[in-house]
């Protein structure tokens, strides 16, 4: 497929009034081949590789202008102080072109593809200077429209208007799928190109929880418990989604994002145990007797330096069992995944602790005795409690109707 497709739909798409987007998008994906279903979604949806995979572009508009200044007869400083928007800017440089390239054979869409993988894996002294060679072969060969495009790919905002929901409404059009189904699958393998890659080929139901691909978790609202129950602290910190699997673990965000090499030291304790699991914890930190902010653990992950000695402790307290030895467990009650989460992790430790621990529970049947505890986890460095309904199940990427979480 030629790269061209990829533009033109892209520039239709985000020109149609967004009760089409979903039959524009419908219609692009009916026309594809199976083998290219993946690369092309990717493309449309600005985002090359799963979240969880340990790549990054690493490009702004600083590199976008450097390589279209070789490209160009045009002033591009000028054009971005006039325009502003990166793909705009590209587009308008490539109008006049100071170069022309060797070959005159349209661009292809998995070689756009392909090549911005490429720069996704250049790390190293002259890597600035290796992207910059292929950004500029991209833009030597794109027309002015593509050139938009590949602008806006590498910064990751194809501003088409194109959000989860519309994606999916258009696979379902598109390959007859029922949305739900749809839903559910996104939820469980959360990256667009592997999901209408399954609908294409008949397979959403084939889709189910694995280790090392995390899913999107459950959501709990801020609120007030309607079933007084189960009732867990909350502590400043990060969600996390923690792996193991035949030895090797891994820990995701929220969002899907890999910070597994940041946690090295404190994963060793999971290293020995002998089951293959998938749960759901908060990251906090300990300095001292005192537990640390969520920026501060922002920080402690996102440090440049991994090596960097720090003053955080980290710590991960476990909430909840997802998957435990090839056995989806979201369907079961969250007092049967509590009785398993203990059974591998061991009863809680006192705070502060060292590695992981399941989070604490108190079983309370009084609004007196909800608010003593809350007053309690707060003297003690805490944000709130969870309220758990002992039989609901997980929910991944929905939102609980009785878990809350109490400030």
């Amino acid at each position: 497929m030629l790269y061209s497709g990829i533009a033109n739909v892209l520039r239709d798409i985000s020109q149609a009034p967004r009760s089409q987007k979903a039959d524009r998008v419908a219609d692009f994906l009916t026309g594809l081949e199976p083998e290219m279903i993946c690369p092309c979604v990717r493309l449309l949806w600005g985002e090359l590789w799963p979240p969880w995979e340990a790549r990054d572009m690493d490009i702004g508009p600083k590199a976008l202008l450097a390589a279209l200044k070789e490209v160009s007869d045009e002033d591009v400083l000028l054009l971005k102080e006039r325009l502003g928007e990166m793909g705009l800017v590209a587009e308008a440089a490539l109008q006049r072109k100071g170069q022309h390239p060797l070959s005159t054979e349209p661009l292809e869409a998995v070689s756009v593809y392909e090549r911005f993988r490429r720069i996704s894996e250049m790390s190293g002294e002259d890597s600035e200077h290796r992207k910059n060679a292929v950004l500029r072969g991209l833009f030597l060969e794109a027309t002015p429209l593509e050139g938009r495009y590949i602008a806006r790919t590498a910064l990751r905002n194809m501003l088409a208007g194109i959000g989860p929901q519309t994606m999916m409404s258009a696979l379902s059009s598109a390959f007859h799928c029922d949305h739900h189904e749809v839903q559910k699958a996104y939820n469980i393998m959360p990256e667009m190109g592997l999901v209408v890659r399954a609908a294409c080929l008949g397979k959403l139901d084939e889709t189910v929880i694995q280790p090392k691909r995390p899913i999107k978790p459950m959501i709990i609202r801020p609120g007030k418990a309607v079933v007084l129950g189960a009732f867990l602290p909350k502590y400043a910190g990060l969600r996390v989604q923690v792996h193991k699997e035949e030895g090797e673990i891994f820990v995701f965000t929220s969002r899907q994002r890999d910070i597994t090499r940041a946690l090295n030291d404190l994963l060793q304790e999971l290293c020995d145990l002998t089951r293959d699991l998938i749960f759901d914890a908060d990251l906090i930190g300990f300095e001292e007797e005192r537990i640390c902010s969520q920026t501060e653990m922002l920080w402690y992950i996102n440090r440049r330096h991994l090596s960097q000695r720090s003053q955080v402790s980290p710590a991960l307290l476990a909430y909840d069992l997802i998957y435990l030895d090839g056995e989806d467990l979201t369907g079961l009650g969250y007092e049967e995944r509590r009785r398993k989460l203990l059974a591998v992790l061991g009863e809680p430790k006192g705070m502060p602790f060292q590695g992981i621990s399941p989070a604490e529970l108190r079983v309370i049947k009084s609004q007196d005795g909800v608010e003593d505890y809350l007053l309690q986890v707060r003297r003690a460095g805490g944000k709130g409690l969870m309220a758990r309904d002992l039989g609901a199940p997980y929910l991944p990427g929905g939102c609980s109707k009785h878990d809350f979480i109490r400030r």
